[in-house]
């Protein structure tokens, strides 16, 4: 995993908090620096190999050679490495898919918006860890929101953004409600293709069915929106 912590911290100060957790401390200085990279790399190993449930701490700061209190000035709730996971990939795929997707006028926003559909549903790490994830993700939308640090519901503002864009391109229907559209889209596929995810990562169902459902439920919904 080539440099995993570069996107790592939020901008938040360490007094920062939600529902009277913090958000964790920003290290200024390289050593802290160094010590928060080891010890998000070696919780991604522990929870990708055992689940969050059953990732231990003690494992975490033994490996990233620190102490339990470290760990948990960086990342106050063991379920937010999941939150860091998903903002990083938000920051260096999701917001740079958009940003070509805007910018391309020859391809199709309905194209744009399933690239970033698929990007949030394709497991980087492992189905598993992906799976526990989204769930993480969306059961906390104002942690995510606040670690991330680019506003509420930042999923669907891009998605809107993107349906705004078409609906200028006529790609959309004009009298479309862009919120409504942008969240329709995103809970349809996301509710189809979490569930072929889990049973991927239970080990029922091949890894190739996750785009393959998510592809059929974003048609389906795109039905609805597109012109």
């Amino acid at each position: 995993m080539s440099n995993p912590a570069a996107n790592l911290a939020p901008p938040v100060t360490e007094s920062s908090s939600v529902g009277g957790v913090g958000l964790g401390a920003i290290p200024k200085q390289q050593r802290g620096i160094d010590v928060r990279e080891r010890l998000y790399e070696a919780a991604i190993r522990e929870i990708d190999e055992k689940g969050i449930e059953e990732s231990r701490v003690e494992n975490i700061v033994a490996e990233a050679g620190t102490s339990w209190g470290t760990f948990f000035r960086y990342f106050p709730r063991k379920e937010d490495i999941f939150l860091h996971v998903s903002a990083r990939n938000f920051r260096e795929r999701l917001r740079p898919a958009w940003d070509e997707a805007i910018a391309d006028e020859q391809t199709p926003i309905q194209e744009g918006a399933r690239r970033i559909i698929l990007m949030v549903m394709e497991p980087e790490i492992s189905p598993r860890f992906h799976a526990e994830m989204l769930a993480e993700t969306l059961g906390h939308p104002a942690r995510f929101a606040a670690i991330l640090g680019e506003g509420e519901l930042p999923l669907a503002v891009l998605m809107a953004g993107l349906l705004a864009e078409g609906q200028k391109r006529g790609e959309v229907k004009a009298d479309a409600p862009i919120p409504v559209c942008a969240a329709v889209l995103l809970a349809g596929v996301m509710f189809s293709a979490s569930r072929v995810l889990q049973d991927v990562a239970e080990g029922t169902r091949p890894g190739s069915d996750i785009a393959e459902v998510a592809n059929q439920a974003f048609d389906l919904a795109w039905s609805g929106v597109g012109a």
